[in-house]
């Protein structure tokens, strides 16, 4: 397991290839942090394909151009499987419109419940084998 702590996020990777993505109070997550956490994710462990958790805390939020860049080819072939969690209302309507208008390309659900989003990742740990 390794974590990276960066100005605009927290992340996790554990060796069985689930990728915890914590965005920190009042940042918005830019496309620049988005190739940030593949090339931090891909360097502790190259060429794997991760089981991604992410989340916001506090006043967090998106930008457009993270979300149109999370829903590439380029990033999605490092991702087998996306979670989005969240438990406030914005979270939910913004997790809901980037499974809509983004369409990924690989299973992902929003959560309003942590454990059930990691539980998710789990199956999908075995189901994807």
């Amino acid at each position: 397991m390794k974590e990276f702590d960066t100005p605009a996020f927290r992340m996790i990777v554990h060796d069985n290839l689930l990728k915890e993505v914590k965005v920190k109070r009042g940042v918005t997550y830019s496309e620049k942090d988005v190739w940030e956490s593949r090339d931090l994710s891909l360097a502790y462990i190259p060429g794997a394909k991760f089981f991604v958790l992410f989340e916001g805390e506090e006043n967090s939020s998106v930008s457009a151009a993270a979300r149109s860049a999370a829903a590439t080819e380029e990033y999605y072939q490092y991702v087998a499987a996306l979670a989005l969690f969240g438990n406030r209302m914005l979270e939910s309507i913004m997790g809901n419109l980037f499974l809509k208008i983004n369409k990924p390309k690989v299973p992902t659900r929003f959560f309003d419940n942590r454990e059930q989003a990691i539980e998710w990742l789990k199956q999908k740990m075995i189901s994807l084998k």
